[in-house]
């Protein structure tokens, strides 16, 4: 019987025969390499792993099946989320039908491309100033509104929405859903940040996802994503939720937080804290006033208790006598000098009196003088019959010399 034959309606495959056929046709497909994220990647006892090979986009899978020599025979590493190209033949597995790609090869791909177009992306934007620490806002003390890009339904929207209202029950959310990964993820979260940002009431943004592998946060180092929040004039907080990694985000956020809870408590303070800080400051306030008041009150204890406030005249009645006895000194001191001056001016005019001519005419001498009012010293010089004048102690006389 040939193999039409069993092909016809008559003669039916049996399930086997005809998975048998299938498996066969398969093998002989030539070898194909094939690139995807790995998940489900856990080795058994034996060390062989069956994970799955995820399309980029999450379109579509493969069953993958690889030995643990072929895990052996490369250095690399691998968990679920890596990006990996293998190599292998397509199986057809006869007693569960089941297709999959028996890997003989196996090697990560991409990251290292990746990381270093990320790196030349991060030079760029530092050199054109869209990535600078001193551009960094500060955060309000207490916004207004929060606005939230996040995941729907995403465990980092329900903890930023916790966080934030335990600490603050009071805070409102203006809350924007947009897809965190994929390629519709960018145009998405840039659209948000400009809403967010044009809405007045909304004082400060945060950006938050719940972590993932590297390649599931490499939205978050989009480079429109990055400048529109760069430009951004309302203050931005990166919440991706990592540790290891860190997308561009984060270096043009005006805070980066480690966690979506992080951010919560970043953004808001904390309404216990504060209030104890009040009630702190209050009592300081209060001792420091008493302690003033305490010692005004002792000041004025002490200024009533002095002499000066029993008797305000007295210090007056002390300045007067000491003025009195002031002006006695130095009226006693003025007699005195005037005194003094008298005496001495009465010797000077002993001493004047006894030098003046009017001094030697008291004692008995006389003055005689010419007709001309000249002085006669010399007798021989007087003629006889001239007329002399003679001045004497009281008064003057006319005189005729003798022949």
């Amino acid at each position: 019987m040939t193999e039409q034959a069993l092909a016809g309606e008559d003669r039916p495959y049996s399930v086997r025969e005809f998975s048998e056929r299938v498996a066969t046709a398969i093998r002989k497909w030539p070898t194909a390499y094939v690139e995807g994220e790995l998940v489900r990647f856990k080795p058994n006892y034996s060390g062989h792993v069956y994970p799955a090979l995820k399309d980029l986009d999450g379109a579509s899978s493969i069953e993958l099946v690889i030995f643990a020599g072929v895990l052996n025979a490369t250095t690399d590493s691998f968990a679920d989320g890596d990006r990996v190209i293998v190599s292998g033949q397509m199986d057809y597995y006869v007693p569960n039908g089941k297709l999959s790609l028996k890997v003989t090869s196996i090697r990560k791909v991409g990251l290292g491309d990746l990381l270093a177009k990320l790196e030349q992306l991060k030079q760029k934007l530092i050199a054109e100033g869209v990535i600078d620490a001193s551009k960094r806002q500060p955060l309000p003390f207490l916004p207004r509104k929060v606005g939230l890009i996040t995941g729907k339904n995403s465990d980092a929207e329900k903890d930023v929405l916790e966080n934030a209202r335990l600490r603050w029950p009071g805070v409102q959310f203006e809350i924007i859903n947009t897809p965190v990964q994929g390629e519709a993820a960018p145009p998405a979260v840039i659209k948000a940040i400009q809403t967010l940002d044009a809405d007045p009431e909304v004082d400060v943004i945060i950006i938050a996802r719940g972590g993932g592998a590297f390649l599931d946060l490499i939205v978050f180092s989009d480079e429109a994503l990055v400048r529109a929040a760069a430009a951004a004039k309302t203050p931005i907080v990166s919440a991706i939720g990592h540790e290891n990694d860190s997308p561009l985000l984060d270096l043009v956020a005006d805070l980066r937080a480690s966690t979506p809870t992080d951010a919560a408590k970043r953004v808001v303070p904390d309404v216990a804290q504060e209030r104890a800080g009040i009630e702190d400051a209050l009592a300081r306030m209060v001792n420091r006033i008493a302690f003033f008041i305490h010692n005004q009150s002792n000041l004025i204890i002490q200024i009533r208790t002095r002499p000066i406030m029993a008797n305000p005249f007295g210090f007056i009645d002390e300045k007067t006598g000491e003025l009195e006895r002031a002006v006695d000194e130095l009226r006693g001191e003025l007699v005195l000098q005037l005194d003094r001056a008298e005496a001495k001016l009465e010797a000077d005019r002993g001493v004047l009196r006894s030098l003046s001519p009017q001094g030697v005419l008291d004692r008995g001498y006389s003055v005689v003088r010419d007709e001309a009012g000249r002085v006669i010293q010399d007798p021989a010089k007087v003629k006889p019959k001239q007329k002399l004048n003679i001045r004497l102690a009281k008064g003057e006389l006319e005189a005729t010399a003798n022949d």
